[in-house]
């Protein structure tokens, strides 16, 4: 049995960051979670709320699987790595070299990326950006 789409596509994308090296010297991997955690001290990229449309089967075959990645930054220069954070994270997603991603039985045919960053007005150190991914995928056989 296959793991349902966006479980899926959270173990590819934090497999895809963590094996970066230019993600890694922003952000640790210990603070790339698929959890809910206290923001705390440090970046943190907590990979959450998903959603998955299955195909119509009139139109097409492929899922549709939906996910955020929110980045959250704390202290000097907050809103900077927060930005850079995202960048990055962006640049290591998209481009020719990964696609198309396999696995746990599903394939990644092609991924969109949209980010918005944002400063809390309540506490000035405190930066949090959101990646939002859409990914189109199909189940293979396991």
């Amino acid at each position: 049995m296959t793991l349902d789409p966006v479980l899926c596509l959270t173990k590819m994308v934090r497999q895809r960051l963590i094996s970066s090296p230019e993600f890694l010297a922003l952000c640790p991997a210990e603070r790339v979670l698929d959890s809910f955690t206290e923001n705390g001290a440090g970046p943190l990229v907590a990979i959450g709320n998903g959603d998955a449309v299955p195909p119509d089967l009139y139109e097409t075959w492929h899922h549709r699987a939906y996910l955020d990645l929110d980045v959250w930054t704390r202290g000097e220069g907050s809103n900077v790595l927060c930005r850079r954070i995202t960048h990055t994270i962006t640049k290591t997603l998209s481009g020719v070299a990964w696609a198309p991603w396999q696995g746990d039985g599903w394939i990644v045919h092609g991924l969109s990326m949209s980010v918005s960053t944002d400063r809390d007005t309540t506490e000035a150190d405190l930066a949090h950006g959101v990646v939002s991914l859409d990914a189109i995928m199909q189940e293979v056989a396991p």
